[in-house]
């Protein structure tokens, strides 16, 4: 089976194409791995993975002129790339497209079993945002949870760095996801007003590889992918 890996959450500006960065920082050099951009509204993964080699890497339109997600252009692509010689393939899915794809799964198309049929086990990867972003962001879990959690893995990812200021809603999101038996994990606590973190954020925007960070940064994003991405 191959592997896909779907990062959503409908909320925006909550850390998911820092978290596909990660996940490209982590797997690039293994050829066996492809990084998609699905944010037709922005496409920041495709400037963020500039280190990719591009036949690693791929940019997927699913939405119409009128910014609505057509069933046809997802299931179309996902069977293109079935043929591809690959093992784990990263979505790094917007705003738009991740708010309308609970219809989509809930009235459209039977996501397992297309899946299933296609040799794809399919793992969501849900981005929380703290403050302002949280109560949406878990709306959008909640959402999700009731509609896959029988049918597919779900990974709540915790977006550190906006969750700095509450840390009761850091207790709160991790108790609620053991309560659930979902697993919960951490990324990207990058302090922009720190030395290392605002060196990190510029090299994300500017799409560099690991190596081309100076020590220091290079150092502390070492320590994120030990950390926070070991088994992942």
């Amino acid at each position: 089976m191959k592997n896909l890996h779907f990062i959503v959450q409908a909320k925006g500006g909550v850390g998911k194409s820092i978290l596909m960065y990660l996940f490209a920082l982590k797997h690039y050099q293994d050829p066996k791995c492809l990084f998609i951009d699905v944010d037709a509204s922005t496409q920041t993964s495709t400037r963020q993975l500039k280190f990719v080699h591009q036949d690693q890497s791929d940019v997927a339109s699913l939405l119409d002129e009128k910014g609505l997600l057509i069933r046809d252009n997802l299931l179309a692509y996902l069977q293109s790339i079935a043929k591809e010689d690959f093992e784990d393939a990263y979505f790094d899915f917007g705003a738009p497209e991740s708010e309308q794809l609970p219809a989509l799964i809930e009235y459209d198309i039977p996501l397992k079993d297309f899946a299933e049929g296609l040799g794809f086990e399919i793992t969501f990867h849900i981005v929380i945002g703290g403050g302002g972003a949280y109560n949406p962001s878990i709306d959008y879990l909640l959402r999700m949870f009731d509609l896959i959690k029988t049918d597919f893995e779900i990974i709540v990812w915790q977006s550190m760095a906006t969750f700095r200021k509450f840390p009761h809603l850091t207790q709160e999101l991790r108790e609620n996801c053991k309560d659930s038996g979902l697993v919960f994990r951490r990324f990207g606590d990058f302090e922009s007003e720190s030395f290392l973190g605002a060196e990190i954020l510029t090299g994300i925007r500017k799409g560099l590889a690991l190596d081309t960070y100076t020590i220091g940064p290079r150092l502390r994003l070492q320590r994120e992918l030990q950390i926070n991405f070991a088994d992942v």
